[in-house]
């Protein structure tokens, strides 16, 4: 059975926060021994320097004596701290043993002190262990004094104390930070795993062919954010996709329709014998056919160009000449609307494209400006290279303008704004897909805008590219 993103997050978060835990709660420990080892052994020796440092005012140099009274509350006070003494003087007239008075509490103290530590350390190595000091008064040694212990070091029942309040403390944090983590780990899980849920529910819908739902936008880790936006842009996509689509297959059969359908009919009547077969009748028969050819035609040089099929063949060439070349080609149109054709072109501004690309781009886009500027009307041609070094074509008309929500689809296939389909306002609504795709084949872009003044300005944006 497979585990879900979110209960693989809790877990590792969880795992993760447990071997934090346990690694702060052995360091702790280890830390905290030490301390404790360096605190035992400083004050045990603090505890014999003063020791010696109480029996040797008790000595009296003068008379070579001790006060036999305050040897006995020294050595006692000793045994509770647990330190077994035993004072003796170099003639050996003083040899006092707390042995010699409180055996069996000696024997207590030192069991007392193994059980402690032992409890604490189990492979704690301790024994029994006497050290020897010098008595001395103003430099002259009168004796000396053994001080037995528990060894090592040992703890008291206080510090155990201590130590064990101090353990309780840290596994109380460490259960209230492992439930914090866990929570967190929760929160975090559940914002990284919602949006991938609502991403994979949104792909199992485009995979059944529901195209255009959203993914709902939960704002928090910026990748997770883009994931959710991504998956929304190509629903939309497809969406747009799938409605260019049956616009396309009702849009090329609609083109086709009428050619074929006017063909169907004349050979039928003539086959039927109800026309004659004129030379008229073939010539409207054979212009049927060249516009389906011409339709044909120029779907597969898009297709071509939107596949890449073609290689382009760059040359550096003057771009004021081209637009001669072009105005020639519509000079006759020019002059039957009164158009003025305006180029606002210095002369020597080369261009390095592929030659009759850029010209059929350039013969589409008058094509179109001429189609919908009345007569009278303006048409601007102007060519300029911006600060980057970019190449700017504008083409613009002072014609009726493009309606605002059209502007958007006009580069798609067989799209017109005229939506009757008038042969005489526009064609089939192939030349602007193929304008954009000869431009974007260059590793340019062409956008279309409204001019304020009215009418139409396209404008090209060739990349800075030289010979």
């Amino acid at each position: 059975m497979k585990t879900s993103l979110k209960n693989i997050l809790i877990i590792s978060y969880s795992m993760i926060a447990l071997l934090i835990i346990l690694s702060l709660r052995v360091s702790f420990n280890i830390r905290a021994d030490q301390l404790f080892e360096e605190y035992a052994k400083k004050q045990q020796k603090a505890q014999i320097d003063q020791m010696i440092s109480q029996i040797n005012q008790l000595y009296d140099e003068n008379t070579g004596t001790f006060d036999e009274s305050g040897i006995g509350i020294i050595g006692y006070a000793a045994l509770q701290n647990g330190y077994i003494i035993h004072i003796q003087t170099l003639n050996k007239e003083i040899d006092w043993d707390v042995r010699t008075h409180r055996l069996e509490e000696c024997d207590i103290i030192l069991q007392h002190a193994e059980g402690n530590m032992k409890g604490k350390y189990p492979n704690f190595r301790g024994s029994y262990t006497e050290d020897t000091y010098t008595l001395e008064s103003e430099g002259n040694v009168f004796g000396s004094l053994k001080v037995g212990y528990y060894g090592p070091y040992s703890l008291s029942d206080q510090e155990l104390e201590l130590m064990g309040a101090l353990n309780k403390s840290l596994l109380f944090i460490g259960v209230f930070a492992l439930a914090g983590v866990i929570f967190l780990g929760i929160l975090i899980a559940w914002a990284v795993s919602k949006p991938i849920a609502c991403v994979i529910q949104v792909a199992q819908k485009i995979a059944g062919g529901e195209y255009g739902v959203q993914a709902e936008v939960v704002r928090g880790m910026s990748e997770t954010d883009h994931m959710v936006e991504a998956i929304n842009e190509m629903s939309l996509a497809l969406e747009i996709e799938e409605r260019q689509k049956k616009q396309i297959t009702a849009d090329v059969a609609h083109e086709l329709r009428t050619p074929l359908t006017n063909l169907q009919s004349h050979m039928e009547a003539m086959i039927d014998g109800i026309w004659e077969p004129t030379s008229e009748r073939l010539e409207s028969c054979h212009a049927e056919i060249l516009r389906l050819v011409r339709i044909v035609g120029q779907l597969q040089e898009l297709y071509s160009l939107e596949n890449r099929d073609r290689e382009l063949n760059r040359v550096t060439f003057d771009f004021r000449a081209l637009c001669d070349d072009i105005y020639h080609d519509f000079a006759f149109k020019i002059k039957e609307k009164q158009i003025t054709l305006l180029t606002e072109i210095q002369s020597g501004e080369n261009l390095y494209a592929d030659y009759p690309r850029i010209k059929q781009c350039m013969v589409n886009l008058m094509s179109n400006a001429l189609a919908y500027t009345p007569s009278g009307g303006t048409i601007t041609i102007s060519f300029r290279t911006v600060a980057d070094g970019r190449k700017e074509i504008i083409v613009e008309d002072s014609g009726i303008g493009v309606p605002k929500e059209d502007l958007p689809y006009l580069f798609e296939r067989f799209y017109r704004v005229d939506k009757s389909r008038s042969k005489k306002t526009g064609g089939m609504g192939i030349g602007l897909s193929i304008t954009r795709a000869i431009v974007e084949k260059h590793g340019g872009r062409i956008f279309a805008e409204n001019r304020k003044a009215g009418g139409t300005r396209f404008v090209i944006v060739l990349p800075d590219t030289v010979d």
